[in-house]
């Protein structure tokens, strides 16, 4: 299978072909190459939103990373789907939980076993309502329109923009680090019923306040 993913990074790549330097949701710090892709174009935003902590209107239009889209090809076998109707490897709540632990320990025992999958697709902690796409080991980047030598290893992708911002109103979409504050997309399946993401729209005064920031 074939999935257009999106990625927030301010490097010459996408990806990582060394050890990510900090810790992430399904990786420690200083384990193997890991990265972290939104099968929806503003989850890598708001991940960065979550990440930074980032919610004054000046901290939102500050954050300038380049955006990329790639194209990752991947045998279905090869990929392992998490969401919270499934409670087995982890529990619905560890899948968002701001407790890291248990999802850095189920993908820690998938890059020790050689014959376990490479990828994972996950709910997204940060966007409520989208996937994660995470790599699990080193990954090169491709042209974007070129077909991949090696599937596994090369991924096509390109720069999508330098120097762009997120919609201020992204963040009121933003499942912040909050203690006793649920995730609305688990709450809203904990409660039977489903949950589906409210797209932004760009406002007026939004755009005046983009102008207003400047270059």
């Amino acid at each position: 299978m074939e999935l257009v993913a999106y990625r927030c990074a301010a490097w010459e790549t996408p990806f990582w072909s060394d050890p990510n330097p900090v810790q992430g949701r399904y990786n420690r710090a200083g384990e193997a190459p890991t990265t972290y892709l939104g099968l929806h174009p503003l989850t890598p935003w708001a991940e960065s939103l979550r990440g930074g902590d980032r919610r004054a209107d000046g901290d939102v239009l500050e954050l300038r990373p380049p955006t990329w889209a790639v194209r990752v090809e991947l045998d279905p076998a090869d990929v392992v789907q998490l969401g919270f109707e499934d409670p087995a490897p982890l529990s619905a709540e560890q899948l968002v939980d701001d407790d890291l632990t248990s999802c850095q320990a189920f993908a820690a025992g998938l890059r020790a076993d050689p014959t376990a999958p490479t990828a994972i697709i996950a709910p997204s902690a940060a966007l409520p309502g989208t996937r994660n796409l995470i790599l699990l080991g080193p990954r090169v980047l491709s042209p974007y329109l070129v077909d991949p030598v090696d599937p596994v290893i090369d991924v096509p992708g390109t720069l999508t923009a330098v120097r762009g911002r997120a919609a201020l109103n992204l963040r009121d979409l933003v499942h912040y680090r909050a203690a006793g504050v649920p995730h609305p997309g688990l709450a809203a399946w904990q409660a039977g019923h489903d949950f589906d993401l409210s797209e932004p729209v760009l406002r007026p005064d939004e755009l005046a306040a983009i102008a207003a920031a400047g270059p």
